[in-house]
This record gives C-alpha cells, sequence and structure tokens, in this order.
C-alpha cells in the first residue's frame, strides 16, 4: 500500500496542539506589547529648577587670591598702622609708654650679647666713610689756588703767616664729595639697620648680618630727600634744620621695618615726631649726645656709641609704634 505524497512545501502540517503562528514573537530583547502597563500619569512631579541648584547668595564667594598668594604678614610683629597715622601715647588704642631708663638697658643689652658682631662692621664703615673723606678733602685741597705765604723778621723774632682759600672748582668737588657721601652712608645705613633689626626680632647676628643692604634704593631716594632739607633749613638759621632733623629721625628706621616708600617713611617718621614729640625729642637728643661723646674719645668710642645709639633708636621706635622687641637675655 502506497502513502500519499507530501502536501507542497515538504514538510507535513503542524499537530493540532501546536498555537498559531504569530502567536510568539521573534527571539531577542524587545519592549513588552503596548498596552500592557499604562504610562505614569502626567504632572506627578513638577519640573525641577532651571540650573538645578539655586544660585548663592549676593556677593558670592570672596575672589581668589592675588597672583602670588596673600601678603605677607607687617613686618615687626605688629599690625599695620591705623587709618590716620599713631595716635598720641596715652590715648586709647595708642603704644605702650617706655622710660629712657629701659630703652638704655635694652640697647646695652643687647650690644653687650653682640658686642664683636656689631664692632667689626661698624669699624669697617668707619673706615670706608674716612678713606671717602678724606679722597674729598684731599681733592678741595689740592684744587684750591696757590696760597700766599710771608716772611718777617723783626730783630731777632721771626713770623710766618700762610693764607689759602678755597676757589669754585673746590666747592664742586666738595659739593659732588659730598652728595657722594651722603649716598654712601645710605647704603651703610641699609645695611647696618637691618641686622639691628635682627637683634630686635631676636634673630641671631654675625658680623655678616650687617652687611647684607636692602630697600638701598629707598633709603638713598629718603636720605638724599631728608640731607637737603636739613641743609636748606640749616642754611635758614640753623633752627628750621634741627626742626628737620627730629621730625625726620625715624625716617630709615620706618622704611626697612615696615617696607616703606621713601616718601611713606617720611610721612611716618612726620607722623611719630607730631604725636609723640616730647618722647621723640629726649630720643633725638640723647641719641646725638651719645654719638657725641663716642667721637670725643679719640673716635674710638665710636664702635661703643655706634651701635648702641641705633639700637636705642629702634627699640624706641617699636615702642612708639606699638610693635615688639627681643626680650632682655641674660
Amino acid at each position: 500500500m502506497t502513502q500519499p505524497p507530501p502536501p507542497p512545501g515538504g514538510y507535513p502540517p503542524p499537530p493540532e496542539n501546536v498555537p498559531p503562528q504569530g502567536n510568539y514573537p521573534p527571539p531577542g530583547n524587545y519592549p513588552p506589547p503596548q498596552g500592557d502597563y499604562p504610562p505614569p500619569p502626567q504632572g506627578n512631579y513638577p519640573p525641577p529648577p532651571q540650573g538645578g541648584y539655586p544660585p548663592p547668595p549676593q556677593g558670592g564667594y570672596p575672589p581668589p587670591p592675588p597672583p602670588g598668594g596673600y601678603p605677607p604678614p607687617p613686618q615687626g610683629g605688629y599690625a599695620p598702622p591705623p587709618p590716620g597715622g599713631y595716635p598720641p601715647a596715652g590715648y586709647p588704642g595708642a603704644p605702650a609708654q617706655f622710660g629712657v631708663g629701659e630703652a638704655f638697658s635694652w640697647a646695652w643689652n643687647k650690644f653687650s650679647k653682640n658686642a664683636a658682631a656689631l664692632i667689626v662692621p661698624t669699624l669697617v664703615y668707619a673706615l670706608i666713610v674716612g678713606i671717602v673723606g678724606g679722597i674729598v678733602y684731599g681733592l678741595a685741597f689740592a684744587l684750591a689756588p696757590s696760597g700766599v705765604t710771608t716772611y718777617d723778621s723783626y730783630d731777632s723774632g721771626f713770623s710766618y703767616e700762610y693764607s689759602a682759600g678755597f676757589g669754585v672748582a673746590s666747592f664742586i668737588v666738595l659739593a659732588l664729595g659730598g652728595l657722594v657721601l651722603l649716598v654712601l652712608l645710605a647704603a651703610i645705613s641699609s645695611a647696618y639697620i637691618s641686622g639691628i633689626l635682627d637683634i630686635a626680632n631676636g634673630v641671631p647676628v654675625t658680623a655678616g648680618s650687617f652687611f647684607k643692604p636692602r630697600l638701598i634704593g629707598p633709603v638713598i631716594i629718603a636720605t638724599v630727600l631728608v640731607g637737603i632739607a636739613t641743609s636748606i633749613g640749616s642754611a635758614l638759621c640753623y633752627i628750621p634744620g634741627l626742626i628737620v632733623s627730629i621730625f625726620a629721625f625715624f625716617t630709615t628706621v620706618a622704611l626697612l621695618d615696615r617696607n616703606l616708600s621713601a616718601i611713606d617713611a617720611i610721612k611716618m617718621s612726620i607722623d611719630i615726631a607730631k604725636n609723640n614729640f616730647v618722647q621723640v625729642l629726649i630720643v633725638w637728643l640723647l641719641f646725638s649726645v651719645m654719638l657725641s661723646v663716642g667721637s670725643f674719645v679719640c673716635l674710638v668710642g665710636l664702635l661703643v656709641a655706634a651701635p648702641v645709639a641705633i639700637l636705642f633708636e629702634v627699640y624706641a621706635f617699636r615702642r612708639l609704634t606699638g610693635g615688639q622687641v627681643a626680650p632682655l637675655t641674660p
């Protein structure tokens, strides 16, 4: 018995228990059939505010530090001066009072503890100034007109007379030489007072500490300006020159201690003198006396008097401006 031929296509029809074609989707990832889950209700959640987070309060945050970081703290261990300068001693917020005795005791104590470091640069600078001054005056005398010499003889007596005067060339040399000496003294002051300020700050010093000038340009400008003003004042009956010297007394110390310009240092010195005139006058007088006494002792006394006087000046400046000084050492 022969079987009937297969239907067209070569395959028998599917069994009856097989679901009809199209009930299963093709394999692979696919979304769920549409309509199985209802879409979420619209408007359940409000839209987020524009920009995400609310803006910061007015003013925002402070700007970043300027190039180079934050400025260094003021020199000398004290706050910068209040607006309008320094109040006179005795008023609220004024610097502490100080006595002349304690100032001299502090200066002598610091000198005795650093005697070698102070005497060596003082001697070197004195020799430099002496040599330069000698050259200037030697040139002035060399350019002076020839002197007139007369000899008189009376019986057994004999007399000698010599006269000489400076000419124009000599005065030009003296003027230029004085300016050179002024600049030289400014450079020396820049290095020497910087070392004295190290002592006031409690920093150990050696002789080399006094050969490191700083802010030499502003110091020279301030010294020349004060020197010219003092010379003009001295030419006007001398008293105005003394007044200029008193009011400009702290100029170089203020410039080096506070890193000021030449003009600002002069202004600061004037403010200190105006607000504490009696104390500044006393300090100026004692400073002058110390240098004069040192000069009288064959100039050798200046090796001690000069450093002690400048230490005394720095102590007075720090106390009058509310600054700090290193304590006395046993």
